[in-house]
């Protein structure tokens, strides 16, 4: 980038006549501000030394510059107001913030700074995101996109309205994994890959987060950003894999197995604890008031009220409740999609206990008719009161608990939901002896042969079949992407 030009730690509030080469390494969506109505735009500037400043436009000035600073070009800037930045945001936005106005001098440089722009990432591999599940760690990822589902509208447990929308990413090793998109990436991001899905687009994804939604997914955050198809060799590399891996990747998207399973070997490298001190005591969580953790609980699951419904009627799409009948398409008043279908959904209401105690918990889809070795179709049609012949109703010995504790509406308390069952004789490599589900996470279970081992990991995943719809209408519409 050259060194004829100041660079980002030479200017300081006070500092005149400077001008600065950097490349917009990123850009974030617009907000508006929290304690103001005021709208603003956050992009990361880059000089040619990696070092970082915050740049910000507010008001009309987002529409003013959305053609000057496009993501990953590069730009001599000057007459910036440069100030300190406020202490309680020093930590994150760095010591000194720029704001770019009509005042600030911009001219773009045809200069390719690719390589330098993408030295600073490192990228999270596919087998690695599971020991950053449920933690505030902040992810990189690059993925090929080979498919992209219908937009939804979710209910926040305040009861704001947010849309949503997933992609499937394949990596190298034709591991799957799946990307949820929130609120303004909907708009912008998605609509594009929406209109170009055939091109079989490479997504690069920074400040992004791994959550046990739908067994193991990425998610974004409000700062997360995205190069799509970024002018970048490694770019070009995943490119010409695809290429030469194009039978195999289309044969993937033909059957769609992603939509109903989780990769079993990103279920093998859960990171589950082994040493008993690692585990949570139930004793330490009995009457939480605190909002949404995650433990791991060793202990044992049993039914203690027989007469619970055991299934619910669900969305094939968001898993929320439908009054419909079972195989009826409709219109869900939750998730907005205009051709749900409604399918059963196990549940059960069961009681966790260790040695030091007990919690009453909820385990729903995957995690249940695992626990009761069923499956939500013979739930849905039995009539009768079940017993022990019918369905599991107790564990004999301890299994491994991955659970979720959030506020209930309208009281202190928390409610508990087990997300995962684990056998530990698995993670030991012990063959089990007795009958098990399939290792298949997603699809209704069946019963196999004595000989057969049972699945190391068991959760709820998205029960939604592929829909030929790939886009909401109202997402067709394309967005200019970022050059």
């Amino acid at each position: 980038m050259g060194d004829k030009f100041q660079l980002i730690h030479d200017v300081s509030p006070g500092t005149t006549g400077w001008t600065v080469k950097v490349v917009v390494a990123e850009k974030f969506s617009p907000r508006v501000a929290q304690r103001s109505p005021t709208k603003y735009q956050n992009l990361t500037l880059m000089d040619s030394e990696g070092s970082t400043v915050q740049a910000t436009l507010y008001g009309q000035n987002i529409t003013a510059f959305q053609d000057e600073l496009l993501l990953g070009k590069t730009y001599l800037i000057s007459n910036a107001l440069v100030k300190e930045t406020n202490a309680e945001y020093k930590a994150k936005s760095g010591e000194i913030q720029w704001t770019i106005s009509g005042r600030t001098r911009i001219r773009r440089v045809e200069e390719n700074n690719s390589n330098l722009l993408i030295s600073t990432y490192s990228f999270t591999d596919f087998e690695d995101l599971p020991k950053y599940m449920d933690s505030n760690v902040d992810i990189s990822v690059i993925g090929m996109i080979i498919d992209i589902k219908p937009r939804r509208i979710i209910q926040t447990r305040f009861g704001k309205e947010c849309q949503v929308q997933d992609l499937v990413l394949v990596n190298k090793r034709f591991d799957t994994v799946l990307l949820t998109m929130w609120e303004t990436f909907v708009d912008n991001e998605c609509k594009y890959i929406c209109q170009n899905l055939r091109k079989k687009l490479i997504l690069i994804g920074k400040h992004l987060k791994v959550t046990s939604f739908n067994g193991l997914s990425i998610s974004t955050k409000a700062d997360s950003s995205f190069f799509i198809d970024g002018e970048f060799e490694l770019v070009e590399e995943f490119k010409s894999w695809g290429h030469t891996n194009s039978e195999i990747i289309d044969n993937m998207i033909s059957e769609k197995h992603y939509l109903t399973s989780t990769p079993s070997k990103l279920s093998s490298k859960l990171s589950v604890p082994t040493a008993e001190k690692d585990f949570t005591e139930i004793k330490n969580i009995q009457g939480l008031k605190t909002v949404k953790q995650f433990f791991w609980i060793k202990g044992k699951a049993s039914v203690k009220v027989l007469n619970q419904t055991y299934w619910y009627m669900s969305c094939n799409n968001c898993n929320k409740i439908s009054s419909e009948n079972y195989g009826d398409i409709y219109q869900c008043v939750f998730c907005k999609c205009t051709d749900a279908k409604a399918i059963p959904r196990a549940k059960v209401y069961m009681q966790l206990t260790d040695p030091t105690g007990y919690i009453n918990a909820t385990a729903i889809g995957n995690p249940a008719e695992y626990f009761l070795q069923s499956n939500a179709e013979i739930l849905m049609n039995q009539t009768l009161i079940p017993t022990a012949a019918s369905m599991r109703l107790s564990m004999d010995e301890d299994e491994i608990f991955y659970v979720k504790a959030i506020t209930q509406e309208l009281s202190t308390d928390c409610k508990f939901e087990i997300l995962f069952i684990v056998n530990p004789s698995q993670i030991a490599g012990d063959k089990n002896k007795g009958k098990a589900p399939v290792e298949h996470i997603g699809e209704p279970i069946k019963f196999l042969e004595p000989t057969t081992k049972r699945s190391l990991f068991h959760s709820d995943t998205d029960d939604a079949q592929s829909s030929k719809k790939k886009c909401d209408k109202s997402t067709i519409e394309i967005t200019k992407k970022n050059q």
